[in-house]
């Protein structure tokens, strides 16, 4: 096994923004940085993720327009290290427009549109797609409703040569509820899939869950599943924004042909004053039909510990074990693990020490390796930061305390 050594300089900014009014609302939360190689043993890189959504109601719960953005980097070979050599990024957007039409109180006619747009760095995989949605949505109560709805999207490729253009239609029945303590989103219906280069379809049922419970003031559980069709560039969007923004590569690899995919995460979540104790498993599955050779599956067991140790330093645990079998060629299995070091200088300013820990055993020749880091940062930083998007928000946090 060859080794390599590296000094790395980098520059980076974290933020997150939580914005309302009558007419807009944005959430955006982004993990970016620029790392240079001071060795020239690779070509300098941005890293990172971006999600991001906004929504602006030019008349507002009848006409509004959104966007969605979904930024990071993708394996050319999931076998291989992470490396600028092996690292591309990948940019999903999507906007659109919403028409809404009541009828009575208790009904009303949901009309919508998108647009979206697949681009990677290196990989030919970039595709656009066009989609149309249509609900009849039922409000049960103040916090519950319930909707039929059927969607339509095309997707075509840029390289015509792949041949892998599809149109995918849906149609189910949702249900939403938020109560004191549980917020619930979950769809059942029907799924179809025409590949437009064959006579070949391919159907099966649609199921979507998200489920978040606080158990007590400071213990949440989250669960997020489904099975439905997907693509390379849209499963990553989705994923991204299950869970959260940060600098790292979405595992697995990038095809050109749809998939269904299969996929649980469960998640728990302790947070207190100054201590944050967060678990979570998490099982992905991708079947090709057309061409099942490309089947992957992947397990992830994570765990991060944050601890306030005093008003100026703080102390930062995390370690993850993934498990990834493909069909096609090979298996691995990979653990990793973090060791950081916060210290408060003064102000706004903080200075931290990390190590970083990765082992991959794998069944190709190369697919096997040891990776050391370690980091010496410093931040210029104001106010809490978020690494996902904004949770829904229970009536019994606004409960005063003793009440």
């Amino acid at each position: 096994m060859n080794e390599i050594d590296e000094n790395i300089t980098s520059v980076g900014t974290r933020f997150s923004v939580d914005h309302r009014s009558s007419h807009v609302r944005a959430d955006l939360v982004g993990d970016l940085a620029y790392a240079e190689y001071l060795d020239n043993t690779f070509d300098s890189e941005v890293l990172g993720n971006f999600t991001g959504k906004a929504r602006f109601a030019f008349v507002p719960q009848r006409f509004e327009w959104v966007f969605t953005d979904n930024f990071g980097q993708v394996l050319s070979d999931p076998f291989v290290p992470a490396t600028p050599e092996n690292r591309e990024n990948i940019n999903y957007f999507t906007t659109g427009p919403d028409f809404t039409v009541g009828f009575g109180s208790q009904t009303r006619v949901r009309l919508g549109a998108r647009y979206s747009l697949a681009t990677y760095e290196d990989s030919p995989l970039d595709s656009s797609s066009l989609s149309g949605e249509l609900a009849l949505v039922r409000q049960l109560s103040t916090s519950n409703s319930l909707s039929a709805q059927a969607r339509f999207q095309q997707v075509e490729y840029d390289e015509a040569a792949l041949s892998a253009d599809y149109e995918q239609s849906e149609a189910f029945l949702r249900y939403e509820g938020l109560g004191a303590r549980t917020h619930v989103g979950i769809e059942v219906g029907y799924t179809e899939l025409d590949h437009e280069a064959s006579d070949q379809q391919e159907d099966g049922p649609l199921v979507r869950v998200d489920v978040m419970r606080r158990l007590s003031p400071s213990t949440t559980l989250t669960l997020w599943a489904g099975r439905e069709f997907s693509n390379s560039a849209s499963a990553f969007a989705s994923t991204q924004d299950a869970s959260g923004a940060n600098i790292g590569a979405a595992p697995g690899r990038q095809e050109v042909q749809p998939f269904m995919h299969d996929f649980a995460t469960l998640g728990w979540v302790w947070s207190r004053q100054r201590t944050e104790l967060g678990l979570s498993a998490a099982w992905d599955e991708r079947s090709f039909d057309q061409q099942p050779l490309l089947d992957q599956t992947t397990m992830t067991y994570s765990a991060q510990l944050s601890r306030e140790l005093s008003s100026r330093i703080s102390l930062m645990l995390g370690g993850s074990l993934v498990s990834s079998d493909f069909e096609q060629p090979g298996d691995y299995d990979e653990t990793n693990a973090t060791v950081g070091l916060r210290w408060r200088l003064g102000g706004h300013v903080s200075m931290s020490l990390r190590y970083e820990y990765a082992d991959r055993d794998g069944d190709l020749p190369d697919a096997s390796f040891t990776e050391n880091r370690y980091w010496l940062s410093f931040a210029i930083s104001r106010g809490e930061l978020r690494n996902a998007p904004v949770g829904p928000e229970f009536a019994v946090d606004q409960i005063p305390q003793g009440n």
